[in-house]
C-alpha cells in the first residue's frame, strides 16, 4: 500500500476523495485555508545500516517497511492505536482479539484508543493487514523488535498536538522523534525506501550520499463544500468538505535542497 502522500503525487487531483481515496482524505480535514506544515522524514546510511526518523503521518509507510522485512512470524508488540471512531469492528474483522479494543475517551472530543502497556504476541501477518485495512481509519503507533535484535521500530504512543501554539513541537528536530526505525542495509531495501519517500527526487539523489531529508507543507487555497441538500450532519459536513491547494516538498540531499510542487484537490 502506498503512502498518501505518494497517491498525491502519483494522481494529485481525486475525483471523489472522501470515497475513493479515505486515507489520503482523513489527513487533510483539520485544515482550513493556509500554509500548514505537513510531514517530514529523513533517512540515513552507513555501511551496513540504514535508520529513518519521521513525523506523525509518516509512521504507517514506516511500519509497512518494518513488517516487510521482520523474519519473525509471531512479534511481540506494545504501543498504542488511535482513531476518532470506534474501531472494535475493524478488529474482530482482521482476528487481533480483545487485547485490541479501544477504550471510549470522556469529553467532549471523542476518540478511541487502544494502549498496549505490556507486550502482546501476535502473528505478523495480522498486523500486516491492519497497517493497511486500518490505514483510512486509525494510526498504528506500534513498537517491536526482531528476535535477532536487528530490527527495531519505536514510535510514540500519542499523536502530537495538531496546530501547536509551542515552536518547539513543530521544529524539524522535534518532529522527526516521533518514530524510528533501525534496520540492515541491502540494495533492495534501500530502492524501498526512496521509493517510498522520494520518488519524484530520484534523479537528484547521487550514487553516494549520507542523508536525505524530505519535509512536505500544504498551501490550503480553497474549500470544497458538500451540497447542503444531502442533509449531513454538521460533522460530516466538515469531514466532507475537499481542499484544493498544492504540496510543496523539499529535500536535503547531504547539504543541497530540492524542491518539488503539485496541484491537488483532496
Amino acid at each position: 500500500m502506498k503512502h498518501y502522500l505518494t497517491k498525491i503525487l502519483d494522481n494529485p487531483m481525486i475525483e471523489n476523495p472522501v470515497k475513493e481515496a479515505p486515507d489520503v482524505h482523513k489527513h487533510f480535514t483539520r485544515y482550513s485555508k493556509g500554509l500548514f506544515s505537513g510531514p517530514a522524514v529523513k533517512i540515513s546510511q552507513t555501511k551496513d545500516k540504514i535508520t529513518i526518523w519521521c513525523s506523525h503521518e509518516y509512521e504507517d509507510a514506516v511500519l509497512r517497511i518494518a513488517l516487510a522485512l521482520i523474519p519473525d512470524e509471531i512479534i511481540n508488540v506494545t504501543g498504542a492505536i488511535v482513531s476518532s471512531i470506534n474501531f472494535i469492528p475493524l478488529i474482530d474483522k482482521i482476528g487481533l482479539g480483545k487485547d485490541f479494543y479501544p477504550l471510549k475517551s470522556k469529553g467532549k472530543s471523542v476518540n478511541y484508543t487502544t494502549m498496549l502497556k505490556s507486550a502482546v504476541s501476535v502473528e505478523k501477518k495480522l498486523i500486516e493487514i491492519l497497517s493497511v485495512m486500518g490505514t483510512p481509519y486509525v494510526y498504528s503507533l506500534l513498537n517491536f523488535t526482531s528476535e535477532d535484535q536487528k530490527i527495531i521500530l519505536k514510535i510514540k504512543k500519542k499523536p502530537p498536538r495538531p496546530n501547536s501554539k509551542n515552536p518547539e513541537d513543530s521544529a524539524l528536530g522535534a518532529k522527526l522523534k516521533f518514530c524510528i526505525l533501525k534496520i540492515p542495509k541491502t540494495t533492495e531495501t534501500l530502492k524501498a525506501i526512496i521509493d517510498t519517500f522520494a520518488q519524484d527526487f530520484v534523479d537528484e539523489i547521487p550514487i553516494k550520499w549520507k542523508s536525505i531529508t524530505i519535509q512536505n507543507t500544504y498551501e490550503i487555497t480553497n474549500l470544497i463544500f458538500p451540497d447542503k441538500e444531502e442533509g449531513l450532519s454538521s460533522r460530516k459536513f466538515r469531514l466532507n468538505t475537499l481542499r484544493e491547494g498544492k504540496l510543496k516538498r523539499v529535500a536535503t540531499i547531504d547539504s543541497t535542497d530540492y524542491t518539488n510542487s503539485v496541484e491537488f484537490k483532496v
